[in-house]
Order: structure tokens, then sequence, then C-alpha cells
């Protein structure tokens, strides 16, 4: 199985990074998006994309309306006191979203829910 890690923290994108190889993943982060980007996800063809919903780099919202147009699972993640933002990602048609801590911590759960 794939995964595709959209975030520019080194740190949190890597810890995910090892919590999928170690669970047997094929994972790729993507720091900085271009306007190609969803074509090489698609090119990829992750079983799902992580994206830190409060990239100040990226478009996360949008390109998570992107991405679930073109019928991609979406895993977003953000810190636990953005309720707001958590929300909106949740209209635009993210499947699950998590805290920055609970998306490693509880990887295995975050994924049998999804």
């Amino acid at each position: 199985m794939k995964v595709i890690i959209i975030d520019e923290n080194m740190i949190l994108s890597s810890k995910l990074r090892n919590q999928a190889r170690n669970k047997g993943f094929e994972a790729k982060v993507i720091s900085f998006t271009k306007p190609d980007t969803i074509e090489k996800i698609k090119e990829f063809n992750p079983d799902y994309i992580f994206i830190n919903l409060e990239s100040r780099v990226n478009n996360p919202l949008q390109l998570c309306k992107d991405l679930k147009e073109n019928g991609f699972k979406i895993i977003g993640y953000c810190g636990h006191t953005k309720v707001d933002l958590a929300r909106s990602a949740k209209e635009v048609g993210v499947d699950f979203v998590a805290t920055n801590s609970s998306v490693i911590s509880h990887f295995d759960e975050i994924l049998n829910g999804v």
C-alpha cells in the first residue's frame, strides 16, 4: 500500500513517514505543492493521503477539495485547538481529521476508521 504525506513540517512529516514505513507502506513526502502536484499524486496512486491542514506554504483546504474530486482518501491533521479548521476540512471532503499527536500515536486506528 502507498501513502503520500503533504507537510512542510520536517519533524512531523518524518515521524509520520517512519510510522507508515514501519507498517509496511511505501511512503512519500511532499513538502511544497506545485502546479503538477495532483498529476504526480495520480501517478503514484496512493491508498491514503495525509495532509497538514495548518500548512502555511500550501493551500491545504483547496488541495483537499481538489484531491477529493480525484477520488483520493484524505486524512487531515492539525493542532487540537483548531476546531474551526477541522470543521472546514470535513466540509471540503476530508475523510478523517486527527490531531497532530494522534495521527502519529494512533496511525493504525485512523487508517482502520477511514
